[in-house]
């Protein structure tokens, strides 16, 4: 049995992955086990309150995972983070590598990279905007400035908005985790095995930061040429083959 954690961004939660985990899972095979955490302040933590740093977040989705019989078993670990998931997937390697066969960062970013990178300048006044404007004003600019995909926009912001009123998101939870995430600090060197993917097209988070990422750690970069910031969601069956290639090079079982 094969294990693979998936983990949100900043203010998202499981449902937000759309049809991506079921399309992972159909590829890998039946062999294949998806553990789908959420943070606290989102999802079914969403009356919880957020944590206050990247460490806090770790070590919350590894309770949650819970992967001890996996390990045991001698099961392959896999995890794929997109955004400041992606951060909480490289602290998870980092200081927890025994836990971990290999890793995806998809579009993320590191608090020693030059702000312009971890967040776009044309990208400022959503995020600004995100905590004043009511709700749905807030989702509508925030997937205009995520998502490529204009077609499917009215069907995914109806989407994402279905999932604001069941499990809404505070401004607090926005601020708490936004601090977190510029506040996170990696350390120079990981001893698990890495693939990075970036979206030239990413209007939110420079794919700059992607690319230093992967010469940080000499892991194997993949650009997507036109999906935005929110991959998986713009391009779900890119992002798939992209990850069982790479499990598959590596020795895992796909």
């Amino acid at each position: 049995m094969m294990h693979i954690i998936l983990l949100r961004g900043l203010a998202r939660e499981a449902a937000h992955w759309l049809e991506f985990p079921v399309r992972l899972h159909t590829a890998i095979g039946q062999h294949c086990h998806l553990h789908i955490p959420d943070f606290p302040g989102c999802g079914k933590y969403f009356r919880t309150s957020a944590l206050d740093s990247i460490e806090a977040m770790t070590d919350h989705a590894r309770a949650e995972a819970d992967i001890a019989a996996a390990l045991a078993s001698g099961e392959p670990v896999f995890i794929v983070g997109i955004s400041m998931g992606g951060m909480v997937a490289l602290d998870w390697a980092q200081r927890f590598p025994q836990d971990i066969s290999g890793l995806v960062l998809i579009n993320s970013s590191a608090g020693d990279q030059p702000l312009s990178w971890r967040l776009q300048p044309a990208a400022w006044p959503t995020v600004l905007l995100a905590l004043l404007l009511p709700v749905k004003q807030r989702e509508a600019r925030v997937l205009r400035l995520v998502s490529n995909d204009t077609v499917r926009y009215s069907q995914l912001l109806q989407r994402w908005l279905d999932i604001q009123a069941q499990r809404p998101i505070t401004r607090t939870t926005i601020l708490k985790m936004l601090r977190a995430a510029a506040q996170f600090r990696p350390r120079n060197a990981c001893a698990v095995r890495g693939l990075v993917l970036a979206s030239q097209k990413d209007r939110m988070v420079s794919p700059r930061a992607s690319a230093a990422l992967a010469q940080m750690f000499q892991w194997p970069l993949v650009y997507h040429s036109s999906a935005g910031h929110d991959m998986p969601m713009d391009d779900a069956d890119w992002v798939v083959q992209e990850i069982r290639q790479w499990i598959t090079s590596i020795g895992g079982n796909c």
